[in-house]
């Protein structure tokens, strides 16, 4: 069969390269200048590897990219880095169960309480009977509402905005289940494991398109129209998309209304990645991941790469990621470089003291769509790959679930959707 799969984000890549491996004549239409889908790298002069605009790495439990690395010829390493918490001011580290035992801000009752409601997360075989309950409400309940107002609120409104109080349990146990101490990242950066199977798909004869964003896609007697804007047409016998709902509304108008309008109805948030590169390193204490539980911040995360992976790739600068989700209309999307970095000021000046002496570069990244909202009972919304429209299956970040959209579940959904596609004649 002739395929074509819209996006060559890591889902698309993933199906292109199965679908290519079981003998179709596979075709990716990508409108950037490379692979890589959210997982994008870039490259300053000076440095041999690239880094991710928006950050990334994966738990020892992430077996799906895993064995996509081992299948493309590309290797993750695995660290121990130390994740910290800034809670009143004071960077405490909290990775382990050893670190949530003498936890200061915390009466011992309350670590106790804490581990044992994370452990009974941890180890808890299902989600289903969860989904059913907010975080919002039963977290503070297990836990203890001081322990949640300290550690989980802040981080929860920081993610999700005004949908906090709406977010499935599903979600949160998913993360907690998932989560490993040991972190890894693909040497080379995420773009090279993009580059890597993109060639590999080459060279079994399938073929990818750069530059070529996809303007409508049209069904007739018993084939695919796909239209690009620069004026070229393909003809599939089976399409994958795997961009974000609304662009598939865009792109075909034959879609039942109704469907339409269910696709529409599936709210997100979009994500601001700073990047500060520095001839000195940023945190004094080798912190890898600081969560921001004060809520006056105006940023989640501050990521100290450099701190994870080793700084001769990135020509003995270190690099520090300040990380935001953010709904689309909210105004740090409208501002420039210079106008978020002056925003953000004084509060890494507070992380530390003086640091724009040692700047030397600043980027900032911004995507409107990056982390769906998931609430109670979500499974009985996601949507089946097969779409109204024949032979066009729908795959992305709004089929991800309980689990978190990272690139882990990117490569799952690929390979689902290429067995459901393999397995409709």
């Amino acid at each position: 069969m002739k395929i074509g799969i819209i996006g060559a984000g890591f889902t698309g890549l993933t199906a292109g390269l199965i679908l290519q491996k079981k003998g179709h004549q596979i075709t990716i239409l990508e409108k950037e200048s490379v692979p890589g889908g959210l997982a994008v790298g870039f490259r300053a002069p000076g440095w041999d590897w690239s880094l991710e605009k928006f950050y990334h790495h994966i738990f020892t439990t992430d077996h799906y990219i895993r064995r996509l690395g081992d299948e493309v010829g590309v290797k993750f390493d695995f660290r121990r880095p130390n994740t910290s918490s800034l809670i009143d001011e004071e960077i405490l580290q909290i990775d382990s169960p050893a670190t949530v035992l003498f936890f200061p801000k915390l009466s011992m009752i309350e670590r106790l309480r804490m581990g044992m409601v994370i452990g009974y997360l941890k180890y808890l075989a299902s989600w289903e009977r969860l989904e059913k309950y907010t975080i919002a409400d039963w977290l503070p309940k297990m836990m203890g509402r001081h322990a949640y107002r300290i550690l989980w609120e802040p981080l929860l409104m920081a993610k999700f905005s005004q949908y906090a109080n709406e977010i499935s349990l599903a979600w949160f146990w998913a993360r907690v289940k998932a989560r490993s101490t040991s972190l890894g990242y693909p040497r080379g950066g995420f773009q090279h494991l993009a580059d890597s199977t993109a060639a590999k798909i080459g060279n079994m004869g399938g073929q990818i398109f750069y530059n070529l964003a996809v303007s409508q896609i049209l069904q007739a007697n018993n084939q695919l129209i796909v239209h690009c804007q620069d004026g070229q047409t393909y003809y599939f016998d089976k399409v994958i998309f795997t961009l974000s709902n609304a662009a598939l509304v865009k792109i075909a108008p034959q879609l039942p209304t109704d469907y339409k309008e269910k696709l529409l109805s599936y709210r997100g948030i979009g994500a601001i990645s700073m990047v500060l590169e520095f001839k000195k390193p940023f945190f004094r204490n080798q912190v890898y991941w600081l969560n921001i539980c004060n809520d006056n911040y105006p940023f989640l995360a501050a990521v100290e790469q450099t701190n994870m992976i080793d700084k001769t790739h990135y020509h003995n600068h270190h690099l520090l990621y300040i990380a935001n989700y953010l709904v689309p209309t909210h105004r740090y999307f409208q501002m420039t470089d210079s106008e978020l970095l002056q925003e953000y000021h004084p509060f890494l000046n507070k992380l530390h003291h003086g640091y724009q002496n040692n700047l030397l570069k600043c980027y900032v990244f911004k995507a409107s769509y990056a982390q769906p909202i998931m609430p109670v009972n979500y499974s009985q919304r996601v949507l089946p790959h097969q779409t109204p429209l024949k032979n066009v299956y729908l795959a992305n970040m709004q089929q991800v679930y309980p689990w978190d959209r990272g690139t882990n579940y990117a490569v799952e959904l690929g390979e689902k959707v290429s067995v459901t596609l393999a397995g409709d004649k």
